[in-house]
């Protein structure tokens, strides 16, 4: 009785041809992977942006619907209630009439730069500035 001939196409593959492909398929799981991860990571640092720019237009319209506070350190400016995990700060700078410059001295000379600072636990996001006029 005669064996049966394997042909060339039917021997299978060796360690090292399987082995190769492992790695091949791990390496291309590996940088969809790393894909999904950094875009998720983008995604998350954009919406702390788009939360900072939102979080200071609102506080300084909010202190533009204020009147004018000649000593904001001792009647300060209305906030804003921050959103989660988020910080709103209010800075004030006096101008020195009549020819400037801004001074962090409390002064009533009727011009303040006003300084709104949106922060995370890692530092500051974002950071705004507008006038108050006393009118």
């Amino acid at each position: 009785m005669n064996k049966p001939r394997l042909h060339f196409d039917e021997r299978g593959f060796s360690i090292a041809e399987e082995l190769v492909s492992l790695i091949v398929l791990a390496s291309a799981v590996g940088l969809v992977l790393a894909g999904i991860y950094l875009g998720s990571q983008g995604i998350r640092l954009r919406r702390g942006q788009v939360w900072a720019a939102l979080l200071a237009q609102s506080q300084l319209e909010l202190i533009a619907d204020t009147t004018y506070r000649a000593d904001p350190t001792a009647v300060p400016y209305p906030t804003v209630v921050p959103v989660t995990g988020l910080t709103v700060s209010v800075e004030v700078d006096y101008w020195t009439a009549p020819n400037g410059p801004f001074t962090s001295t409390v002064r009533n000379d009727g011009l303040q730069r006003l300084t709104v600072s949106v922060a995370d636990g890692t530092g500051e996001i974002l950071s705004l500035e507008e006038l108050k006029v006393n009118r």
